[in-house]
């Protein structure tokens, strides 16, 4: 069984003086939430494009043109008081830990259903990561165990039938 996902480090941040927000993680690297509209280069190249000003992360020593292409997008909220929003800080919590948007949802039994986030090869509930885990309906557990015992019935009938007609299994070198 895989150990849950522990949640991320909560970040103090600080209102700067310009209505930018700061902060420094745990290795020392200090980070940046601001407001500006989106580079051309990242508009979409069909319709028109949105020059509205969003809230993005950036670290603070890297503060090139560069670091605009890459930098992720912490909220399209039009809000100038981030501190009203703690989820909004917390979200930026998760982005500075590495963990990015990997643009699909799982079902967990409420009507907006779970974001999964990414870092390399891991993948996280974004509740986990937030440190307040959405229970899961229990019928899509049971729907998920059912859809398992039906592809092990399955495996299980397959590996018979080879072993009858006398082929190798797959995969049972070690049994």
């Amino acid at each position: 069984m895989q150990t849950p996902t522990p949640p991320v480090l909560q970040l103090i941040w600080t209102r700067t003086e310009d209505g930018w927000y700061q902060a420094t993680d745990a290795e020392g690297t200090a980070w940046s939430i601001d407001r500006h509209p989106t580079v051309p280069s990242r508009q979409n190249s069909s319709g028109t494009p949105d020059w509205r000003e969003k809230w993005w992360l950036h670290p603070l020593a890297d503060e090139g043109p560069e670091t605009h292409e890459i930098c992720p997008l912490v909220t399209t909220a039009p809000w100038t008081a981030l501190h009203r929003h703690p989820e909004v800080l917390r979200y930026a919590d998760v982005l500075v830990a590495g963990w990015r948007d990997q643009c699909w949802r799982i079902p967990n039994g409420t009507p907006l259903s779970e974001r999964v986030m990414g870092r390399g090869e891991e993948r996280a509930p974004l509740s986990a990561l937030l440190g307040a885990p959405v229970l899961v309906h229990p019928q899509l557990l049971l729907d998920e165990i059912l859809r398992a015992t039906r592809h092990e019935s399955r495996a299980y009938a397959a590996e018979q039938a080879l072993r009858a007609a006398g082929l190798p299994v797959p995969g049972a070198e070690g049994r």
